[in-house]
């Protein structure tokens, strides 16, 4: 009786210890997002890989009960990357060897899993080779649980959205236009 009462308390700390994690979604592209992008007809961007304070960070721990996750354990900075590439693509332009490449540097990805207010948190400053920059700052803000695995669970449902919304930002920010511009060089005559 007290070999299987030990087994027992075993696989009942090793589900404890190992704790429950609870994974984003895939991306899915926003035809908000695409239709934007659309409207910088003839313009064709690269995308270096984006960055991170906290780079390679593929998972957040949340309330204690497990961590928030990406699928297939990429860091976070690398789904965004990802995620954005992909609604360029869609868009019609994206292009792996342009004369405009674009980069972002993120200071912060987080969230806020408050009874009833969780958050996604992104704070950015992407930047090109046209030497212009912009920050964004972006909340997704939606309803959470009072139960910390329900909570983490949605706060992991929202990320995609809540990516959805970063790039949304990025996006129609009156100097993103500025941001793809055409690298302007000088020309220089002698007399």
């Amino acid at each position: 009786m007290h070999k299987i009462i030990k087994i027992m308390m075993t696989g009942i700390v090793a589900i404890y210890i190992s704790g429950c994690s609870s994974n984003t979604s895939k991306y899915g592209a926003s035809f908000e997002n695409i239709e934007t992008l659309k409207n910088y007809n003839g313009v064709q961007v690269a995308v270096k890989p984006f960055t991170s304070v906290k780079s390679g960070r593929s998972g957040i721990t949340c309330r204690g009960v497990g961590s928030v996750v990406t699928p297939n354990k990429e860091s976070f900075e690398s789904y965004i990357h990802n995620a954005f590439v992909s609604e360029l693509k869609v868009a019609g332009i994206y292009k792996e060897q342009s004369e405009i490449t674009l980069n972002a540097h993120f200071t912060e990805i987080d969230f806020n899993s408050n009874v009833g207010n969780g958050k996604w948190i992104f704070e950015l400053t992407a930047s090109s080779n046209n030497d212009k920059t912009l920050q964004i700052s972006t909340r997704h803000e939606f309803s959470t649980n009072w139960v910390g695995s329900t909570a983490c669970q949605q706060i992991a449902q929202e990320f995609s959205p809540a990516v959805q919304f970063l790039i949304r930002d990025l996006i129609t920010n009156p100097k993103f236009k500025e941001l793809i511009s055409p690298v302007k060089t000088e020309l220089v005559t002698k007399i």
